[in-house]
């Protein structure tokens, strides 16, 4: 069985590494700030060189970043409000929206 701890590093990696560059992935880097983000490819020829951080989440960490994530092992057992909201709360949250109170 897979543990929390590297289900989360590895759903993490995953998604840093497709974020930004997957629509330019031959693209020819031309600073070295270009340079740097495409380092974050492993397929780039300077994988080697990305940054990496100097220590591992800690577990309070990973568990702060999956909280309110409905795919976390922990999410049923999140606590829950116990109060339904009002009409005004509902009202007042909605101030603003333009599409608020569109009939079709």
């Amino acid at each position: 069985m897979i543990s929390k701890l590297s289900l989360s590093l590895t759903a993490a990696l995953a998604l840093s590494a497709a974020a930004p560059r997957v629509a330019r992935a031959d693209a020819v880097a031309t600073s070295t700030d270009e340079a740097r983000a495409l380092a974050g490819n492993p397929h780039s020829v300077d994988y080697r060189n990305r940054p990496t951080g100097s220590r591992s989440p800690t577990n309070d960490e990973i568990n702060a970043t999956e909280t309110g994530n409905p795919h976390s092992l922990d999410y049923r057992n999140r606590a829950i409000g116990g109060h339904s909201p009002t009409n005004d709360e509902i009202n007042a949250a909605e101030a603003g929206n333009p599409e608020y109170g569109l009939k079709n």
